[in-house]
């Protein structure tokens, strides 16, 4: 690696003018050297994306550059013609976003998409040529079916696979900056690594450098060779991997790294008193916590008995045919599931994308039918109820999803949010009344009630979250499913849901179904664990037997597949 690649130098941004503008990234210097993995890490609103927005020209349009200079390759980008800057796009940096569904046209099919772009690239090419080079570059990603993925659209695919098409989309014009903004958060612990051994596998083979934008540490730890840490849009730390990792100088980077559970903490922390709860650092930089037993729920003694009991259930979906250019065909999602779920105890579901959690967490919710089997809930099988006994049913078992910015309506009050469905299910009879309940969940979830009158864009991912938790707590439900509710979060917001849900759990008898990818949060937050894998349930287990030698190939692989943070002596910038 010699001599950098991007130069960005006392780079300030605010929103707004004049004495009421508000400064978001402040004084940040940095470089990215030529062929190294630069990490930016810190927590939700830190200034990361900003800066990176920056980088690309891509600034809202209510947010200004006041200072700075940001050079590529010796060549000035804020002083730029508007015309060299969108040509450094692509052809010099290419930008992979965290949500490649949102970034890819629903509309198009990827070969469509690929094909698009190779030709503002290659304009000389014939159309035979931009479809062999579509596929070349599905295949440098790791897509052996490139044909199958040609003709797909983006909802058709996995995580994993949308993201693949990203990274080629952005690669395959040979940029020497490759920028990736959390390029990882929603996918599993495989496919996350997957993911970064090809981001890194790409930029070598194009001899480019990644700016690596995160908040998880694993990824850091994994993947950079270097390292800068942002607060309230300060870089406060920066440095090799190794030696921030091992040492780090300031408290805030302490609290963050502390703040990151780790697989095995359950067991360590055993028998030492404490509330099991995430905490932030301590003055040792690592999170103080405690361990539950493995089983132990909210609920004891012989009054314990399942809230949920699915047996045999299976479902089956069909795909391809008429318009989608693949032929029709049947697939199995979930595959003759038995489990039951205790009053008051968290079950963790966990596997790789596409192993069919969401799937079976639907058919526990009743959000699908399944199409063989039992699905009990209290007593009552919910598989075979009709539709109108399963709604005056449903405000027992709510959702709370992953990403909780498109489960809330933009243009619609939080108030409104939460009411509307008081009123739906005739639990509550006005508008003032469902306000008042509202206004008590928003109490239980640690947020005050002027919130009520806020919209979703003015919160952050934490506060849009626990709206989101609010929202199904209004209903008084017994069961609450959690698909993936922390995973786009920062660490030190993640580990304040996950305490929420633990208090919640005890103050209000809930049960939950937790579906999770890193193993680290479920090992801690669970009571017992299911594997799923192509739909089968391959074994449960008490939480705290996560890492036991006799646990099944396909847990051992995902355990395997975990990105730890590795603490090494620390070695000189």
């Amino acid at each position: 690696m010699t001599g950098a690649l991007l130069s960005v130098r006392d780079l300030s941004v605010e929103f707004g003018r004049g004495p009421a503008a508000e400064r978001v990234v402040d004084e940040v210097t940095f470089d990215v050297r030529r062929g190294e993995t630069f990490a930016l890490v810190g927590e939700s609103g830190a200034g990361k994306s900003l800066t990176a927005s920056a980088i690309l020209g891509l600034l809202p349009d209510d947010a200004v550059v006041t200072s700075g200079s940001i050079s590529l390759d010796g060549e000035e980008v804020l002083t730029a013609e508007r015309s060299s800057v969108t040509r450094f796009r692509g052809s010099k940096i290419g930008m992979i976003f965290q949500n490649p569904l949102a970034s890819l046209d629903p509309s198009f099919r990827i070969g469509n998409q690929l094909k698009e772009i190779i030709g503002l690239h290659r304009p000389a090419a014939s159309k035979r040529e931009r479809h062999e080079i579509a596929e070349t570059w599905l295949r440098n990603v790791g897509i052996g079916d490139a044909a199958r993925v040609m003709s797909a659209y983006p909802h058709e695919l996995s995580g994993g696979m949308r993201q693949r098409v990203m990274i080629a989309l952005a690669s395959l014009s040979g940029p020497a900056l490759l920028i990736a903004d959390e390029p990882t958060t929603a996918l599993d612990a495989v496919v996350q690594k997957q993911i970064l051994d090809l981001l890194i596998g790409v930029t070598r083979e194009t001899g480019g450098s990644l700016l690596l934008i995160t908040h998880d540490f694993g990824v850091v730890s994994y993947a950079a060779d270097r390292v800068a840490v942002m607060k309230d849009g300060r870089i406060v730390e920066q440095g090799r991997r190794d030696r921030l990792l091992a040492a780090p100088s300031d408290p805030y980077t302490r609290a963050l790294i502390g703040a990151v559970p780790e697989i095995g903490s359950r067991a360590r922390l055993a028998g030492r008193g404490l509330p099991r709860r995430f905490r932030a650092a301590g003055g040792d930089g690592r999170a103080d916590a405690a361990a539950a037993t493995p089983g132990e729920g909210a609920v004891t003694g012989p009054a314990r008995s399942p809230l949920v009991t699915v047996r045999n259930v299976t479902k089956e979906f069909v795909v391809g045919g008429l318009g989608t250019g693949q032929r029709k065909r049947r697939f199995t999602a979930v595959r003759d599931v038995s489990l039951e779920i205790e009053r008051g105890e968290i079950f963790g579901l966990i596997g790789e994308s596409g192993s069919g959690k969401s799937t079976l967490s639907r058919l526990v919710g009743g959000l699908l039918r399944a199409d063989s089997g039992e699905i009990v809930f209290d007593g009552r099988d919910i598989a075979r109820l009709p539709k109108a006994e399963l709604r005056r049913l449903r405000p027992r078992f709510q959702f709370v999803f992953q990403d909780a910015t498109s489960s809330l309506n933009p243009r619609v009050p939080v108030g409104e949010q939460i009411g509307r469905p008081l009123l739906r299910f005739g639990k509550a009879v006005s508008r003032a009344e469902g306000r008042a309940r509202a206004a008590e969940v928003l109490d239980l979830v640690r947020l005050p009630a002027s919130y009520l009158d806020r919209y979703p864009h003015e919160l952050s991912g934490g506060q849009r979250q626990r709206i989101g938790i609010a929202r199904a707590l209004a209903l008084e439900p017994d069961l609450l499913i959690l698909d993936e509710p922390t995973s786009a979060l920062d660490v030190s917001t993640q580990a304040a849901i996950l305490d929420l849900l633990l208090d919640l759990r005890d103050e209000l008898g809930l049960t939950y179904l937790f579906i999770g990818h890193n193993l680290a949060i479920v090992e801690f937050l669970c009571d017992r664990v299911g594997v799923l894998e192509r739909g089968v349930l391959l074994e449960t287990f008490g939480a705290g037997e996560l890492s036991s030698g006799d646990r099944h190939p396909v847990t051992r692989a995902l355990l395997d597949a975990v990105l730890p943070i590795r603490r090494e002596a620390p070695v000189a910038d």
